[in-house]
C-alpha cells in the first residue's frame, strides 16, 4: 500500500512539472490551390507581447524591448533551422528563405521588430519577394494557480498568401509550472508547429 501510494506521488510530481498544451489548426478549403502556386516562403520576425502584470517592476521599458527584440530574431532563427530539420526527409512543397535575407530585405524598406505589427501583410510579402510569409505571435503571461506560479504562453501561427489572404492557422496555449521559463516554452511550441506545416503535405489533386 504504502509502494503504490509513493509510486503515485511521484507519477504525480513527475506530471506537475510537464509543459501542457491544447492546440487547434484552421486551414481554408482552397488551400492546395494556393500551396500549387507558391514556390517561396519568408518567417517574418516574431512578434511578442507580455501582460503587463507579468513585467517585473524592477526594469525599464528600453531593456524590456531589447529583450524582446533579441528573443524575436533568436527564436525566428529556431523556426527556420527547426523547419529545415523537421522536413529534411520529406521535400517541402514550398522553399522557405533563409531568415537573414528575410531581415535584410526588411530592414532595406526599413521593417523591423518594433513595427512590423503595422505593416500588412501584402507589404511583408512584397518586400520580401516571396510568395507567402509565416507570421508567429506570442502573448505571455504569469499567474497564480493553487498558490504555484504557472507560465502561459498564447500562441499563434499563421501563413498568408502574398495578397494578405488568410490560409492556414495553428493555435496554441501552452502552460508549465514556474520553474520552466517561457523559451522553453516558446521552443515547444515551434517545433510542434514546424511539424504540421502544410507545406510538408502532398499536393491535393484540385478539383474543378
Amino acid at each position: 500500500m504504502k509502494t503504490s501510494k509513493l509510486l503515485f506521488t511521484l507519477l504525480f510530481t513527475f506530471v506537475a512539472t510537464l509543459a501542457f498544451s491544447q492546440s487547434s489548426i484552421y486551414e481554408m478549403k482552397d488551400f492546395a490551390v494556393y500551396q500549387k502556386m507558391h514556390k517561396k516562403l519568408a518567417i517574418v520576425p516574431i512578434e511578442i507581447t507580455v501582460d503587463i502584470k507579468s513585467t517585473p517592476r524592477d526594469i525599464t521599458v528600453d531593456e524590456i524591448d531589447k529583450l524582446h527584440k533579441d528573443e524575436s530574431l533568436f527564436l525566428q532563427e529556431f523556426f527556420y533551422a527547426v523547419n529545415l530539420n523537421e522536413n529534411a526527409d520529406k521535400r517541402m512543397s514550398a522553399e522557405i528563405q533563409d531568415v537573414r535575407k528575410t531581415n535584410a530585405m526588411l530592414e532595406k524598406n526599413n521593417v523591423n521588430f518594433f513595427n512590423i505589427s503595422k505593416i500588412s501583410k501584402e507589404d511583408l510579402a512584397k518586400f520580401c519577394e516571396v510568395d507567402g510569409i509565416i507570421c508567429v505571435f506570442f502573448y505571455k503571461s504569469n499567474q497564480i494557480v493553487n498558490e504555484k506560479a504557472r507560465n502561459t504562453i498564447d500562441s499563434k501561427v499563421s501563413v498568408f498568401d502574398k495578397n494578405g489572404k488568410l490560409l492556414w492557422e495553428y493555435y496554441d496555449t501552452m502552460f508549465a509550472s514556474g520553474d520552466k521559463n517561457m523559451l522553453y516554452l516558446e521552443k515547444i511550441v515551434l517545433e510542434k508547429a514546424a511539424k504540421k506545416n502544410p507545406y510538408r503535405n502532398e499536393i491535393k489533386e484540385i478539383k474543378n
